[in-house]
């Protein structure tokens, strides 16, 4: 199986917006893109919702079976309403190569 891949290597940063009614701009460097998974540890934080395990469980056999990942570290917020606790940020910044956040319901 091949997966197109969109790239602009023009975009250096990227401007996320506060929805909560405040009107401010955060603005963050992008890292720069791994050439490739294979041989990588992937990390997958699940937002936490009731279904969404069954997504990630299946993400995280597709990672390792057909792009070589080299292992998955996978966590699950608390919620999926709060951000992520900052000691699951931190141990997962130290343990992985790349980091896959969502929700799947």
């Amino acid at each position: 199986m091949q997966t197109r891949v969109a790239t602009a290597p023009a975009v250096g940063r990227v401007t996320y917006l506060d929805p909560t009614g405040l009107v401010h701009q955060v603005e963050r460097r992008l890292n720069g893109r791994l050439d490739t998974v294979a041989g990588k540890v992937a990390g997958l934080l699940d937002n936490g919702n009731d279904t969404s395990s069954y997504f990630f469980n299946s993400l995280a056999e597709t990672l390792e079976s057909e792009y070589g990942v080299s292992k998955v570290v996978l966590r699950t917020k608390f919620t999926s309403t709060r951000p992520a606790e900052q000691g699951i940020i931190d141990q997962m910044g130290a343990e992985v190569d790349f980091l896959i956040s969502g929700v799947a319901l």
